[in-house]
């Protein structure tokens, strides 16, 4: 009977054993299930979140108001990183808040360099950075950048002469045999590139071209008319020259080298961002914000 008896609690005893190894086989394998699931989780979370952080470079030039220019008491910085909901320390203008929030609006953070214009689109060019704005088109740069579909602003080009000039304008042929001013790497559409018995003279600056004016090394100074007048403002200047008619306009476009890898990628959601910024309604308070507002309260931004 004792023999039965310890027989018998033995045989329990290995079933218990046997279960409660079970029992542990299972607990371990959901304990298993449940960490890898939630080191799944968050390697998923992490990679979505590597996704997310996108990077576009970017390059444009200052002293172009109201399209991109300095704030006033700016730190001189190159170089920032903006992500979104953020704006720059040093830039500001139209043309800027259209590409910033076209970006952002996309998931990007910009790295924005700010450089004279022909190292800007040299560094473009090169491939060095991703996009350069904002852009007007002309077929030489269509041979090596890529244009985005939705502009970014609108400029008018025209001459400048000295109020006691006696050119009679004709259109551009009037300028024949004359020496003019341009922006050194400035486009000033495809009429004005066809004009090839206008002598046209490299100039770096806005107002270095109104002092050779002034000294009648050049006899007129071709410009955009809405950054040109801002900076003769801002010189106290504007009185002393004339404007003849605008000659040409054209809209300005965020562009890529052709040879950039996502280029195409990086403008189509450009593109979408300025889509999407339009059907928000933050496209109508950028140009509220913009246009309209006095060369005075510009130079007060």
């Amino acid at each position: 009977m004792n023999e039965h008896q310890t027989a018998g609690h033995g045989f329990g005893t290995d079933q218990v054993t046997k279960r409660g190894n079970q029992a542990m086989k299972r607990v371990g394998s959901w304990i298993l299930i449940v960490i890898c699931l939630t080191f799944g989780k968050a390697a998923q979370a992490e990679t979505t979140g590597l996704e997310a952080e996108k990077f576009v470079t970017v390059a444009t030039l200052t002293n172009n108001p109201p399209f991109t220019f300095d704030k006033s008491f700016a730190e001189d910085l190159q170089h920032e990183i903006i992500p979104p909901g953020l704006d720059s320390e040093r830039l500001q203008g139209y043309s800027w808040d259209i590409l910033r929030e076209s970006f952002h609006a996309m998931g990007y953070t910009i790295k924005l360099y700010i450089y004279p214009w022909v190292r800007a689109f040299e560094q473009v060019k090169a491939g060095k950075v991703d996009v350069l704005f904002p852009t007007g088109f002309n077929p030489e740069r269509a041979e090596y950048f890529r244009y985005s579909e939705e502009p970014i602003n609108h400029v008018d080009f025209l001459v400048y002469v000295n109020l006691d000039s006696s050119l009679q304008w004709e259109g551009l042929e009037s300028l024949n045999g004359k020496t003019i001013g341009v922006l050194s790497g400035w486009n000033y559409g495809l009429k004005w590139k066809r004009q090839i018995e206008i002598l046209k003279y490299d100039i770096r600056e806005i107002l270095q071209g109104f002092g050779m004016l002034d000294k009648g090394y050049i006899d007129g100074l071709a410009g955009y008319e809405l950054s040109f007048d801002y900076a003769l403002k801002q010189a106290s200047w504007k009185n002393r020259y004339k404007k003849l008619p605008i000659f040409d306009s054209t809209d300005e476009f965020a562009v890529v080298s052709i040879q950039l890898p996502n280029g195409e990628q990086l403008l189509n959601d450009f593109d979408r961002g300025k889509q999407y910024i339009n059907e928000m309604g933050i496209f109508h308070q950028i140009n509220s914000k913009w246009h309209g507002v006095s060369e005075s309260e510009i130079s007060d931004l």
